[in-house]
């Protein structure tokens, strides 16, 4: 199976969506009140974030790769600047909005780096080490075995 970006979008996505569910339902199991849909909000609102800079991570890879090496650096770097300034609109809307959850807003923050653990934990491959070569360019095709007097 090919390892493309496409595919790994659609896992992240997924795997964000489970992480964030299961986030919700420990909060509503560990708070029981009122709090909890607070909690849950914040949660979700994270959830929605955390897919959309993920599309948009997706979409400035396609765009960079068509660009200028120089100018698909820029506009890589201003983007991701991009996306750190609407996490902390999300947190500042977390912390003004009376019925979200701040706590909520930053452990949903949590599953975008956790799904991107999962997804990797379980794409990994084995990994073939070709012992032709040694770590020393300047030993290559030398006679180990002597040395010199």
């Amino acid at each position: 199976m090919e390892y493309t970006v496409d595919s790994f979008i659609s896992k992240m996505i997924k795997a964000i969506v489970c992480i964030a569910v299961l986030m919700m339902a420990g909060g509503v199991a560990f708070f029981r009140s009122n709090y909890a849909i607070d909690f849950g909000l914040g949660v979700g609102m994270s959830l929605v974030l955390n897919v959309g800079k993920v599309v948009w991570l997706k979409h400035c890879v396609n765009r960079s790769t068509t660009m200028q090496p120089g100018a698909a650096g820029a506009y890589i770097s201003i983007h991701y600047i991009l996306r750190y300034i609407l996490t902390g609109l999300v947190l500042a809307a977390a912390h003004f909005l009376p019925m979200v959850s701040m706590f909520g807003a930053a452990v949903g923050l949590l599953s975008m780096p956790f799904a991107n653990y999962v997804v990797h934990f379980f794409n990994r491959k084995s990994v073939q080490v070709d012992e032709t070569f040694s770590d020393n360019p300047a030993t290559d095709g030398a006679d180990s075995g002597s040395s010199p007097e």
